[in-house]
């Protein structure tokens, strides 16, 4: 299935159920660690990516910018792939790297001739409609003006890393900002196509309207064009809310 994966920024046990539909043996993986800064964490981030992969079965990795001399940042490299993983680190250099060499565009035109891509923590945050939620655990050190994101949510936001103790701060920000918040705990991950979302879990992801606050457990699927009036959501029979995360530090390895 084509389309945009959105983990919660947990390991990849976390979020199997997310990869199990994303990454299929056999498939070529573009690695975009643009996230981490330019060393052993981008080096470190792209090790931890395929380390986690090989347990799955064999892949072809093709990592960017581990140089930094950003010599191939063509948007006809992504030809050859089946597969975008964006891991996490800082949302606004993410942004900022992306914008920089115009791949914001060469994502989008991946997207539409049929490719995945997979988004983990501020990978996740840069495929919605505005990065500037992820300030509340990233510093914007690259001075970034333009926050909009790939927007491929039909206009909603992401927070990962959710936690029930940010229940009033994201309904404010929903509320100020008049737009759909996704609140996904680590071990959670959603799968849109089009306009339609659905959680594959385990756990329940937490969608934050100008109009309240809903959870969408593990087995639901929902148009996010309706979630600002909370449209009822359609449930696979057998799927029942699993209860909420216990993990307080997101892992900064991602």
């Amino acid at each position: 299935m084509t389309g945009t994966y959105l983990g919660g920024g947990g390991s990849e046990h976390d979020e199997a159920a997310l990869w199990d539909e994303v990454f299929t043996p056999g498939q070529r993986v573009s690695v975009w660690p643009f996230a981490m800064p330019l060393g052993p964490a981008r080096t470190g981030s792209v090790q931890w990516l395929a380390g986690a992969l090989r347990a799955r079965g064999d892949f072809t990795l093709d990592p960017w910018g581990l140089d930094g001399a950003d010599t191939d940042c063509r948007a006809e490299r992504l030809h050859r792939s089946d597969v975008v993983a964006i891991p996490g680190g800082n949302t606004f250099d993410l942004l900022h790297h992306l914008q920089r060499h115009d791949l914001l565009s060469a994502l989008d035109g991946f997207l539409d001739r049929g490719g995945r891509v997979y988004g983990g923590s501020a990978g996740a945050v840069l495929l919605g409609a505005n990065i500037a939620l992820a300030e509340v655990e990233d510093p914007d050190d690259a001075g970034v003006s333009d926050t909009r994101g790939l927007d491929r949510l039909a206009g909603a936001v992401v927070r990962p890393h959710y936690q029930p103790a940010q229940d009033d701060d994201l309904q404010q920000w929903a509320e100020a900002h008049q737009q759909v918040v996704l609140a996904l705990p680590e071990r959670s991950g959603v799968v849109v196509t089009g306009a339609t979302a659905r959680n594959v879990g385990p756990e329940a992801v937490q969608v934050f309207s100008p109009s309240g606050q809903r959870a969408r457990p593990a087995g639901t699927t929902w148009d996010l064009r309706a979630s600002r009036g909370h449209g009822a959501p359609r449930t696979v029979p057998g799927s029942a809310p699993p209860p909420h995360s216990s993990l307080v530090d997101p892992p900064r390895s991602r």
